[in-house]
């Protein structure tokens, strides 16, 4: 089974483009990454064969967690961060996982309410959350100047999960890494307030293939890279974005929760 949905990509342009992690300041300058929608097949994971980390980039499994609320980021960092991380590190195989973030997310990807700089909102652009120099810099930022040192590899994962279920409002898609040309991730800066980041966007190709989860349960969830510093692979990252599944027009506004990680490999 297949549904048909639009997914934002970026605009191919000259030179680098900048986007705002967050509301522009007053007289800033003008955004110059571009985004234009595509209407793509997002195919049910349900319906076929399950996505491989190694293979694809993302893969979605049960994992229940013991947590009921996720509205307390004081019980997220003491609990759900180190269940998360006992998650990914059997998943992957790591020898230490490193939960530093998180992201509640709650409403639709659309509508009137929805602004490209809402925090907090799911996210409609095709994207990978790191670039290998911004992968390098956040690895850095978390263990030391010199934690490259002695690893064999690394790799930046998110683990998504709804918080309320079953997910039919913006469900999130996966895009095949082993179907996404190198040359189709563009690297745009990411400005914050006080620092700038780097990050891709995916320029659309026919050749993508792109995966969802139908009516997602709060005991399942996607597992998927963003990057690896393992030499590159079919599996090296997986794009992703929420999308508006066409197939039902009034349903509850999605609630889920994503946290981000280091596995570290010795």
């Amino acid at each position: 089974m297949a549904v048909h949905a639009e997914i934002e990509f970026l605009v191919p342009g000259n030179g680098r483009p900048f986007t705002y992690a967050h509301e522009a300041p007053p007289g800033a300058e003008p955004e110059t990454a571009r985004f234009v929608g595509h209407a793509v097949e997002i195919r049910d994971v349900r319906a076929g064969e399950p996505l491989r980390l190694d293979d694809h980039g993302g893969a979605l499994g049960h994992w229940p967690s013991e947590l009921r609320r996720f509205d307390d980021d004081a019980q997220l960092r003491a609990r759900y961060y180190p269940e998360s991380a006992g998650i990914i590190g059997a998943a992957l195989g790591a020898d230490r996982v490193v939960v530093f973030d998180h992201n509640v997310r709650r409403g639709g990807a659309g509508g009137p309410e929805a602004h490209a700089h809402a925090v907090g909102r799911p996210v409609r652009h095709a994207h990978t959350d790191y670039t290998p120099g911004s992968a390098l810099q956040r690895l850095r930022h978390e263990l030391g100047p010199d934690a490259q040192a002695g690893l064999s590899r690394f790799v930046l994962v998110n683990l998504w999960r709804p918080i309320r279920g079953p997910v039919r409002d913006a469900p999130l898609a996966l895009c095949d890494g082993a179907s996404v040309a190198p040359q189709a991730l563009h690297a745009v800066e990411l400005r914050y307030r006080e620092r700038s980041g780097e990050i891709y966007y995916l320029v659309h190709e026919p050749r993508q293939r792109w995966y969802f989860a139908s009516d997602m349960a709060v005991d399942e969830a996607w597992l998927f890279k963003n990057f690896d510093s393992a030499p590159p692979g079919p599996g090296r990252a997986a794009p992703h974005s929420a999308f508006t599944d066409p197939r039902h027009a009034h349903v509850a506004p999605r609630e889920s929760i994503e946290v981000r990680a280091l596995a570290i490999f010795r």
